[in-house]
């Protein structure tokens, strides 16, 4: 219990260095320094900032998909639903790049990272499940035509993540995208998405 107490205290303060200072430029030592412990105990928790950073992404992507399943049980509409969904995951990708203080050009490397890959796969399965439920649901009510609703879930998150990542970082993959960076990619996955959509529903 002492060390889950201990390593709360280290996300929030390692949070609160990523915000200030950015994830690069954060170091070991800042975090050591606002938690209270020397560069060798905070080893003894995390072996690094990258390791920190992928517990703090862990802890809001579970928070994030709990309160997404709330949000897109108001909509009725099956494509309704799934383009709630694409909205929000759209907002908290902004999000955590913001409360972060990270360039996409740190974002990508940090995919490169196995325990960052593993927990990017792992989010993909969740939401990838997630749209799958919404598509099985309308298929067996004959709202949409008969298709492999797995794999078309897959697909629209591939959509939904080239387009994220063809528009953030176009000007400058050192700075944090900006908000028409972000209202362009929110507007291109609506149309695009909804083209998908459009193609799957049953005509009367």
């Amino acid at each position: 219990m002492a060390d889950l107490g201990k390593r709360q205290k280290i996300i929030k303060a390692a949070g609160q260095c990523f915000a200030r200072f950015g994830f690069s430029k954060t170091t070991m030592d800042d975090i050591g320094n606002m938690v209270g412990l020397n560069k060798a105990s905070l080893y003894y928790y995390y072996k690094n900032k990258e390791a920190i950073f992928c517990e703090i992404i862990d802890d809001e992507g579970e928070n994030f998909i709990a309160a997404l399943k709330e949000k897109i049980s108001d909509p009725p509409e099956w494509d309704k639903k799934i383009q709630a969904y694409l909205l929000e995951r759209h907002r908290y990708f902004r999000q955590t790049m913001n409360l972060n203080n990270l360039p996409i050009q740190t974002a990508e490397q940090l995919k490169f990272q196995p325990m960052f890959r593993t927990l990017a796969d792992r989010f993909a399965n969740r939401e990838s499940d997630l749209i799958n439920e919404i598509l099985a649901q309308a298929l067996a009510q004959g709202h949409i035509r008969r298709v492999d609703t797995k794999k078309t879930a897959s697909i629209i998150l591939s959509l939904a993540n080239s387009l994220k990542n063809g528009q953030s970082g176009r000007h400058n993959p050192e700075l944090i995208p900006d908000e028409s960076d972000f209202k362009i990619i929110e507007e291109d996955t609506r149309f695009a998405v909804g083209l998908i959509l459009d193609g799957l529903r049953c005509r009367q």
